[in-house]
C-alpha cells in the first residue's frame, strides 16, 4: 500500500530511539548534530553546581549582554566574503551533548498500521491481551507472559539515548541559550567549547526551560568566554542575508548562508502542540518564527542565526521537510523573544505570562460582512471570561481588537504573542472596533493560569454528561424548535432556569439538545448554552431565533452565555 507523501516538521536536534523501533516517529522527529566550538580554558563544572540566582539579578545579567541595534551598513549590500562575520560568531557557538533514558514510544505515537507489530514485539498494555484483529483487548485475568509490558531498562550508559545540538554563549561567565528540545529530559549535559583550535568539554546545568517557546538557558562553570553580540530581530526584513552556525550532522563549527524568507510564521504547531495538558487537551505553544532558506540540518538546533554583521538575530529551531533533512525551509526563534524568555527564566527558572481572558478568532470575509467591517485585520473577540481582566476592562463579545499596548494586531496569533510577552500586573491600552466606532480601553493583566494554555479536544465539548431531563419541554413551536441542524432550543422558563442554573439577569433562548455528530457540535455549541443574540439581534423566544437563523444565507452568528462567560460562535446554516 502506498502511503501519501506528507510534509512534516522536524526539530533539528537528533536522538536515538529504542532498538527495533528506529522509524516509528514519522510525524515530528528530532534531528541530530555534533561536536563544536571551544573557548578559553576554564575549570570544569561540578556534577551539580548550584546557580546562585540571587547574585544574578536580571539587571546585572542584562548588563553583561552585548547589544548592537544599529542598521546594516551600505543599506545591507551583499559582500563578497563573510569570513569576518564567521570569525566573529564562531567562538561563541557551542556543541551540546545530552543523554536521556531510552523510552519506548507510547501507543498513541505509533501509526495504527504498525501497532500489531508493536504489540507482538512488546506486548499489549497491562491488563490487555490480543484479539483476532491483533489489537489489545482488556482481559483482567490475563497478566504476565508475553502480553505484559516489558520492564523499564536501567538508566545506565548502555540504555541512554544521546542527542547532539548547538547553543550560543551570551555571557562571559557561561550562560548559554539553546532549544528546550535539545536538553529536555536530559540526565547529563555536556558542552564542547572551542578556543583557538582546542576543544574543552564542560558539564552543564539547566537554569530554566520553556517548552511553549522551545527556549532553554543552561550554565557552565567557566570564565573568560567570548559572548555573542545580540542584534534586534524586530528590524529584520525579508531578503536580509543571514548565516546559521552550529553542528549539523554532528559537524561542529559549521556555517551556512541564506536569506530571511518570511517573518512572523505562527500556528505551525512546531512547539507545544504535541504536549498533553493531562486533562484530555493539548497545550498550544507561542510561535513567531523567522523563516529562512539557510541550510539547517539535524544538529543546528539551538545554534545562532546571525545577520551580515555577525549579530545574533535568531535561534535555529526546526525545519519543514519531507525527509527530515534540509529542504530550504527552516525556522528560528527571534532573539528578542528568546532573550525576553531567558531573562524571565533567570529569576526562578519559570516564565510568567500576562493573561487577558479572551478567546479570539481571525476575521474571515463572512464574519467581517456580518459585523459590517471593511478591514479584515484584527482579532475578533469570541469569548470573554468571567471576572477576567478583559471583562473588567469592558471588552465585549463581537469587539474586534485592532491594537494592543501600542502594537498593531493583524491576527489572533499576534494578539496572543503580544499579551504573553507582557508581565502580570502590567496595564495595557487596547483599541477595539465596536459598532463602527474605535474605542480605547485599559486592562490590567493577570498571571496566565495553567488551564488557559489548553484547548479541549477538538473544542467540541463532546462527551459531557447529559443533564437529567434534557430536551424535555413543551412542543409549542413558539417556545421550542430546531435553530439549525442538530440544535434544539427552547424559550427560557423558570423551570429551565432552575434546571440549568441560569441567573435571572441572563436573557435569551436555551439549547436543550445538541446532536453530537452535527456541525454545530464541532463548532462548540453545548447543551445548556443560552443564546442571547442571533446575527447581532437580541432574541427572547425560540421562534424569533429560528426566523433570524433561517434568514441567514451563510454562517449564523450566535452570542452565547455559558456558566458566566460570554462567547461568539459561528455555525453553518445548513
Amino acid at each position: 500500500m502506498n502511503a501519501p507523501t506528507r510534509l512534516r516538521f522536524a526539530f533539528t536536534c537528533a536522538g536515538m530511539f529504542a532498538a527495533g523501533l528506529p522509524s516509528l516517529r514519522a510525524q515530528q522527529q528530532p534531528l541530530p548534530p555534533a561536536p563544536a566550538p571551544a573557548q578559553a580554558a576554564a575549570p570544569s563544572l561540578p556534577s551539580a553546581p548550584p546557580v546562585d540566582k540571587t547574585s544574578q539579578p536580571v539587571a546585572g545579567f542584562a548588563s553583561k549582554i552585548l547589544k548592537d541595534p544599529s542598521p546594516l551598513p551600505n543599506s545591507g549590500q551583499v559582500l563578497m566574503s563573510y569570513a569576518n562575520v564567521v570569525d566573529k560568531i564562531l567562538p561563541s557557538v557551542v556543541t551540546i551533548y545530552s543523554s536521556a533514558p531510552i523510552k519506548a514510544p507510547g501507543v498513541e505515537q505509533i501509526p495504527p498500521q504498525l501497532r500489531p507489530f508493536f504489540y507482538r514485539f512488546f506486548g499489549g498494555p497491562d491488563g490487555f491481551g490480543m484479539n483476532e484483529d491483533d489489537e489489545p483487548q482488556f482481559n483482567p485475568r490475563r497478566r504476565g507472559g508475553p502480553q505484559q509490558r516489558p520492564q523499564q531498562q536501567p538508566e545506565d550508559d548502555a540504555h541512554q539515548q544521546r542527542g547532539v545540538g548547538s547553543g550560543v554563549i551570551i555571557t562571559p561567565d557561561g550562560y548559554i541559550i539553546t532549544n528546550n528540545h535539545v536538553v529536555a529530559d536530559a540526565k547529563k549535559i555536556e558542552v564542547a567549547v572551542d578556543h583557538n583550535g582546542t576543544t574543552k568539554t564542560y558539564k552543564a546545568e539547566i537554569v530554566g526551560a520553556d517548552p511553549l517557546t522551545d527556549v532553554a538557558l543552561i550554565k557552565i562553570e567557566a570564565t573568560g568566554l567570548k559572548p555573542a553580540t545580540l542584534g534586534d530581530s524586530s528590524k529584520l526584513r525579508v531578503g536580509d542575508i543571514v548565516l546559521a552556525a552550529g553542528a549539523p550532522m554532528e559537524l561542529s563549527r559549521s556555517v551556512s548562508q541564506g536569506i530571511v524568507s518570511a517573518l512572523g510564521r505562527s500556528n505551525e504547531g512546531i512547539v507545544g502542540g504535541g504536549r498533553s495538558n493531562g486533562r484530555g487537551g493539548k497545550v498550544e505553544g507561542y510561535e513567531d518564527f523567522i523563516q529562512t532558506d539557510a541550510s539547517i540540518n539535524p544538529g543546528n538546533s539551538g545554534g545562532p542565526m546571525v545577520d551580515g554583521m555577525g549579530r545574533v538575530i535568531g535561534i535555529s529551531t526546526a525545519i519543514l521537510s519531507r525527509t527530515g533533512m534540509y529542504a530550504g525551509i527552516g525556522f528560528a526563534i527571534p532573539i528578542n523573544m528568546a532573550l525576553n524568555i531567558v531573562e524571565d527564566l533567570l529569576d526562578d527558572g519559570a516564565v510568567q505570562r500576562g493573561f487577558l481572558g479572551v478567546e479570539i478568532l481571525d476575521l474571515d470575509p463572512e464574519t467581517a460582512r456580518l459585523l459590517q467591517i471593511e478591514d479584515q485585520a484584527g482579532a475578533l473577540v469570541k469569548r470573554v471570561g468571567a471576572e477576567s481582566p478583559a471583562e473588567k476592562a469592558g471588552i465585549q463579545v463581537e469587539d474586534v481588537i485592532v491594537a494592543i499596548n501600542g502594537k498593531k494586531v493583524d491576527s489572533s496569533s499576534r494578539l496572543r504573542l503580544i499579551v504573553s510577552s507582557c508581565k502580570p500586573g502590567t496595564q495595557i491600552p487596547i483599541d477595539v472596533m465596536r459598532e463602527g466606532r474605535r474605542l480605547t480601553l485599559t486592562a490590567t493583566l493577570q498571571v496566565l493560569p495553567e488551564e488557559a494554555l489548553s484547548e479541549l479536544a477538538n473544542g467540541t465539548g463532546r462527551g459531557l454528561p447529559q443533564r437529567p431531563g434534557a430536551g424535555a419541554g413543551p412542543s409549542n413551536k413558539d417556545t421550542v424548535g430546531e435553530l439549525v441542524s442538530g440544535v434544539t432550543i427552547q424559550t427560557l422558563t423558570p423551570a429551565l432556569r432552575e434546571r440549568y442554573d441560569i441567573p435571572a439577569a441572563v436573557t435569551g433562548v436555551i439549547v436543550t439538545k445538541v446532536d453530537a455528530d452535527s456541525q454545530a457540535a464541532t463548532r462548540g455549541v453545548e447543551e445548556g448554552d443560552v443564546i442571547s443574540h442571533v446575527n447581532r439581534m437580541a432574541v427572547n423566544k425560540a421562534s424569533e431565533a429560528r426566523t433570524l437563523a433561517k434568514n441567514s444565507n451563510g454562517n449564523v452568528m450566535l452570542r452565547v452565555w455559558r456558566k458566566g462567560d460570554t462567547m461568539l460562535l459561528m455555525i453553518g446554516n445548513n
